[in-house]
């Protein structure tokens, strides 16, 4: 099939998730001004650099009251957040942060996550997560939305401070399979990792 993006796709459901797909997916725990917590996970996440490393994060739509979401608004005041790792052990816990809440609400008391201070920055981690990355805002670039009243946005973050739980470390290298994390896929869907393999090659460096 082909289909026009501006035109109907003549699915039961929009596939352009689907087609995007496995989405790792940034559990962002952020910080107002006034101290109150705020996490939300978003799939439209990934890392963009490595020297120095940067992320890109991307938040897409308009709070419960119409107004900006609440992670937008916290790293537009602060300029600092956290990307936290969501496993398969914190899926619950994940997904009931999704849900929107009213401002001045801290997701993480509602979800049961416990919340322990990072190193270099306000936002605060979830200690459950085996991997935080500790982030200060680089840029904010407003994108393309078909609604006035919606704003879709990319979020740039320098990764200054990196946790890594040391029971997911073996020989040196960060065991993936203990991390056990999940991914976005369209839909409803979610998925694990499945069988991991390795490609080299005499020109690679390692």
């Amino acid at each position: 099939m082909f289909y026009k993006t501006n035109e109907s796709h003549g699915l039961a459901h929009n596939p352009y998730k689907a087609c995007l797909a496995p989405r790792p997916i940034g559990w962002v725990s952020t910080m107002s001004p006034d101290g109150i917590g705020n996490v939300a996970p978003f799939s439209f996440f990934n890392g963009t650099a490595q020297n120095p490393p940067q992320l890109m994060i991307s938040i897409n739509g308009k709070g419960p009251n119409g107004n900006t979401k609440d992670t937008l608004q916290n790293i537009e005041n602060t300029k600092e957040f956290v990307v936290n790792i969501a496993t398969y052990a914190l899926k619950d816990a994940m997904f009931r942060t999704a849900a929107p809440e009213q401002p001045n609400t801290d997701e993480a008391e509602i979800a049961g996550l416990n919340m322990v201070p990072s190193k270099l920055i306000k936002p605060m981690r979830i200690q459950n997560s085996p991997i935080h990355l500790e982030c200060q805002l680089t840029q904010i670039i407003d994108l393309l939305s078909d609604t006035d009243n919606e704003k879709n946005t990319m979020v740039l973050g320098h990764v200054i401070g990196i946790h890594i739980d040391d029971n997911v470390i073996v020989d040196g290298k960060v065991d993936l399979k203990k991390v056990n994390p999940i991914s976005r896929l369209g839909y409803k869907d979610y998925a694990m990792l499945g069988d991991i393999f390795q490609l080299d090659a005499a020109w690679r460096k390692s």
